[in-house]
């Protein structure tokens, strides 16, 4: 065995993702800081929570997004701990992170307006709404389209400078999603009201 896993994790790069996928413990510890980010990508994807969170701080971005996607909410955590900073992490973060763990990534991408633009729609109700606080108000807009009818009003009644075209034009899409919303509202206690009068009528008869 010891031979064999010799050969394994001394081989071509092949070998040492086979070595990866066909092994367990003593591979992922001989692989998982090997030289070929393949490799390592191989034990972030295959590996327990253990050698996940020793490669937190992997310098190749394709390693930590796989972490980021096949990790445990600990893992993402330690991302996060660690900085993470890249936006494909990021998103993938959104993607397949807890609630709680996605209430972190406002944070982390504060000050990267195009990264908060590709993790907004995941984002809770209480990420959304703390970004109504952002500075950039196409952040601000972005995160109410996303959210709630007294989100989107709230924004709408916020101060914009009217020479920023971006802004006016996504001022728009507020007014959309309002429209949106009253739609389904209305929807919804058509509904209740439906249901309502038909038991009124049960009752009765």
């Amino acid at each position: 065995m010891q031979r064999t896993l010799q050969a394994w994790t001394s081989g071509d790069k092949d070998s040492r993702i086979s070595a990866v996928f066909l092994g367990g413990e003593r591979e992922w510890e001989a692989l998982w800081n090997d030289e070929g980010y393949t490799v390592r990508g191989a034990v972030a994807y295959h590996a327990n929570e253990k050698y996940q969170l020793k490669m937190r701080n992997d310098p190749f971005p394709e390693v930590r997004k796989l972490l980021a996607i096949y990790g445990t909410d600990n893992v993402r955590r330690a991302l996060l701990d660690s900085g993470e900073s890249n936006r494909e992490v990021l998103t993938n973060i959104a993607k397949f992170g807890s609630t709680d763990v996605r209430h972190r990534l406002v944070d982390a991408a504060w000050n990267d307006p195009k990264t908060l633009y590709e993790i907004v729609h995941y984002l809770p109700a209480r990420a959304l709404e703390k970004l109504l606080t952002h500075p950039n108000m196409e952040a601000r807009i972005d995160a109410a389209t996303h959210g709630s009818m007294d989100q989107c009003r709230r924004v709408l009644a916020m101060p914009y400078s009217r020479h920023d075209i971006t802004v006016v034009l996504m001022r728009d899409l507020l007014v959309e999603r309002i429209e949106e919303l009253d739609i389904v509202a209305s929807v919804i206690n058509f509904g209740k009201t439906k249901t309502r009068r038909n038991l009124e009528m049960e009752l009765s008869t």
